[in-house]
């Protein structure tokens, strides 16, 4: 199946819905709903029963006749009602496969029951397009770290954003990579404005984030810059630059 992350679509009413994933193939297709709520999904799955597949086809996706498999994602079980449902925490588990219509999906997702999801590799994904501004603020250090390193020449939003998203990007839908870029503008932005003002700045000739001439490269400072970034993301007291001692690594 090819999937596609936050599609837009309608049902036959004209309304609209963004799955957080829709796959589609010669065997059928599938909506999955990812969720960290401990409220019950139930009425938003069967909302997703309504949607037209004819839309399908307008995102590169194999056209179908027949209505979804409409399916929850958790870290846990929680009651979503009449809909297959997979639990992603150490182990891979599929309850309720007795709803899954498609018989293909349905043995494919049996058979991986009881894997071990800790022995994955990573997968350097910085951003998914429904992250709030904290979990985009975290997926942000790393790139801006980029940004101080010795040859950088900056990076523009979308680049960061493209980066971010990694092997995910061909995947996402229009308008979902237009609020992420929106949303992750917002945080550099902030930074420029911030946490990290006098060192970073946006070059509106070149279309770019950089550094600034204010930034000496040297091990204090980029250790300096980390912790400002892991502060300003959450993980630690809040802090500025200005927050810490005057040395002559910054000035």
């Amino acid at each position: 199946m090819n999937y596609v992350i936050e599609p837009l679509l309608l049902n036959k009413n004209l309304e609209d819905s963004t799955p957080d994933i829709v796959a589609s193939g010669e065997s059928g297709w599938l909506i999955i709903e990812l969720t960290l709520n401990s409220g019950s999904k139930e009425p938003k799955l069967k909302k997703y029963l309504s949607i037209d597949p004819r839309y399908l086809t307008q995102h590169g996706l194999y056209a179908q006749n027949a209505p979804p498999d409409v399916i929850s994602s958790r870290l846990y079980f929680i009651d979503d009602g009449s809909y297959g449902q997979l639990v992603v925490n150490d182990k891979f588990e599929v309850i309720k496969e007795e709803h899954i219509i498609n018989p293909q999906l349905r043995n494919s997702l049996i058979a991986m029951r009881g894997n071990d999801l800790k022995r994955l590799p990573s997968i350097p994904i910085a951003f998914l397009p429904e992250m709030r501004a904290d979990e985009i603020r975290i997926g942000l250090i790393d790139t801006v770290m980029q940004l101080f390193k010795p040859g950088s020449e900056g990076k523009g939003l979308v680049q960061i954003v493209e980066e971010g998203l990694e092997r995910l990007s061909d995947c996402v839908s229009i308008t979902a990579r237009v609020s992420l870029r929106d949303k992750v503008k917002t945080e550099m932005n902030a930074l420029v404005r911030d946490v990290l003002k006098g060192y970073l700045i946006f070059d509106g000739n070149e279309g770019v984030y950089k550094s600034t001439d204010k930034f000496k490269r040297h091990p204090k400072t980029m250790e300096r810059i980390a912790l400002a970034l892991r502060d300003w993301a959450g993980i630690g007291p809040q802090k500025t630059l200005d927050s810490f001692p005057d040395s002559p690594v910054i000035s």
